[in-house]
């Protein structure tokens, strides 16, 4: 019998920095001990909950301190992608080229912080006070530019600015390029930096969690930071090289209700398309998942529309985990791949983390549905399966 479905895509390497700390143990440990309170962000002064992420020693990691000097939105993607590849033991150099090799860059915000930096000397100092190495590193692209020239990777590169869709959006280019004969490995990468003139625009509009006058959290989502990168290959691939399997991705579906800005379909059609259309790639039905990481930020929108559309498509939310954005915050792109490292673990323990007690007569995940929801009405599903 054949293990792997004909489009299903292996994970051989996850690597990860966020606020729980830098692997996947620490991931699964902060969510085994629940909420806690979030602090204020200790880099800026606005007062607003944030969920910074854990400092890395980019010197100790790779023997240098030039990317040291790089925003920490590519500090963490490049911590990420160099603790994927020494997991699914692949070593990429910079003198040998590898044009088989692509990189997807997933980001909600990206070089947000560098963008702010770049108007604040230039309001403050004039054109003169722009730095231009700055300058250079708020495009889009610089994490996944410096990843490619790092390690010398000359296959394709696609930035994915999709928001806290973004992590789904990378999957599916994933699955578009690893059908191309010519690309046999792709690193997947989602990072976020918060930006201090973003938290403070999205609690403006009444999406980002403040404190009230009692020092009390008020509704909203938290933002968080950090990066988790994937490495990617056909699952007949990885199992010719003998690589240990940590996961499969078998579908990946998308939907978007344009209700109106801001104003998303509340009875969770977009969520229902972008769940039908995963299902349908993975060639399952509803009563195949076993578990369900809802992708709610936080508010309580999202919450509203995403149980609606869960309701209708499984008839009732008794699938539904506790996602890791209640311990971490919001990670926006980067908190769809953080479930998904959760699920890849969650297969060897036979439950989740927030799952505290085994019960043997319960169904142990095998096929788990990961939802991401972003911004003005964007949706996406993606099933990750137990390796067979």
């Amino acid at each position: 019998m054949e293990n792997h479905q004909p489009n299903s895509i292996a994970i051989t390497g996850i690597g990860m920095v966020g606020p729980f700390g830098t692997t996947l143990e620490d991931l699964w440990a902060a969510c085994e001990r629940g909420p806690q309170p979030f602090p204020t962000a200790e880099r800026f002064d606005h007062g607003l909950p944030s969920s910074e992420a854990h400092k890395v020693d980019m010197r100790q990691e790779f023997g240098s301190g030039q990317l040291s000097r790089a925003p920490l939105v590519s500090q963490y993607a490049m911590f990420a992608v160099n603790r994927a590849l020494q997991q699914a033991g692949i070593v990429l150099d910079r003198r040998t080229k590898t044009p088989d090799v692509a990189i997807i860059f997933g980001t909600s915000n990206g070089p947000g912080a560098a963008t702010q930096q770049i108007y604040d000397d230039l309001i403050d100092q004039g054109p003169a006070g722009v730095k231009p190495r700055v300058f250079q590193e708020s495009v889009f692209n610089a994490p996944a530019s410096l990843a490619s020239i790092h390690y010398g990777i000359t296959g394709a590169i696609q930035v994915v600015p999709a928001s806290g869709n973004s992590g789904a959006a990378v999957l599916y280019q994933a699955q578009l390029l690893l059908a191309q004969p010519n690309i046999t490995r792709v690193i997947a990468i989602c990072s976020e930096e918060l930006c201090d003139a973003l938290q403070v625009g999205l609690h403006d509009l009444k999406w980002h969690a403040g404190y009230n006058a009692e020092g009390s959290l008020t509704s909203g989502a938290v933002m968080a930071e950090g990066a988790a990168a994937l490495v990617l290959e056909p699952a007949f691939v990885a199992k010719e090289r003998d690589a240990k399997i940590l996961a499969e991705i078998t579908g990946v579906g998308f939907g978007n209700d344009a209700a109106a800005v801001g104003k998303p379909d509340m009875t969770g059609g977009g969520m229902i398309a972008a769940i039908d259309s995963c299902l349908d790639d993975a060639q399952i039905t509803p009563a195949d998942v076993h578990k369900i990481v809802p992708g709610a930020s936080g508010t309580n929108v999202d919450f509203e529309l995403e149980t609606n559309a869960i309701e209708k498509v499984f008839s009732s939310a008794e699938k539904r985990v506790a996602p890791a954005k209640t311990v971490l915050g919001c990670a926006m792109g980067s908190s769809l791949f953080f479930e998904i490292a959760l699920a890849a673990q969650a297969f060897a323990e036979r439950r989740f983390p927030t799952e505290f007690t085994k019960n043997k007569d319960e169904v142990t995940p095998q096929n788990v549905l990961c939802n991401a929801i972003g911004l003005n009405g964007q949706f996406g599903s993606v099933l990750v399966r137990e390796a067979l």
